[in-house]
């Protein structure tokens, strides 16, 4: 019975992984703060391996400019090293101008660059109102720790 009990402490405590801390920056090419950033959704303080979770952030496009969309997420442990697969992120954008609110779906394509580092590739944007939804999965055999997730968000606008 002790034995039963020390292996199913175990299995959990290997299975159960936290953020430590999870931020959002959003720059231009001109260093400006992107207008109306706000994160919607954020992601648990706990987390449990082998899940899949939603990150939600939304900004304003004021002039519905034309432009460039790129993201680029950021997954790091403080005592090991993130290894590439050992996490998968999928993403939509959903974007629609005032008042007619009919959203034009896109779907964000990413790719694992390093390990733990993923970028979109670049999207067009050119509605006022921009939602992200990034979907977040990890391995069922994640080690456990303490992980910071950072998501750069980088506009650029036709000239």
């Amino acid at each position: 019975m002790l034995r039963r009990r020390t292996f199913t402490f175990a299995f959990i405590s290997l299975i159960v992984f936290t953020i430590y801390q999870v931020s959002a920056t959003s720059m231009t090419p001109l260093d400006r703060r992107i207008q109306g950033f706000h994160v919607i959704k954020k992601l648990p303080e706990t987390m449990v391996a082998g899940s899949t979770y939603e990150w939600e952030v939304s900004f304003v496009n004021p002039k519905s400019e034309e432009g460039w969309m790129n993201i680029t997420l950021k997954i790091k442990e403080e005592k090991t090293t993130v290894s590439f697969g050992e996490f998968h992120v999928q993403g939509t954008l959903e974007a629609y101008d005032n008042p007619s609110r009919q959203p034009q779906h896109t779907t964000l394509t990413f790719t694992e660059i390093s390990g733990g580092t993923f970028q979109s590739l670049q999207t067009p944007i050119e509605k006022r109102f921009n939602n992200i939804t990034l979907r977040i999965s990890s391995v069922p055999n994640l080690m456990p720790g303490t992980y910071t997730f950072t998501l750069t968000i980088t506009l650029q606008y036709k000239d």
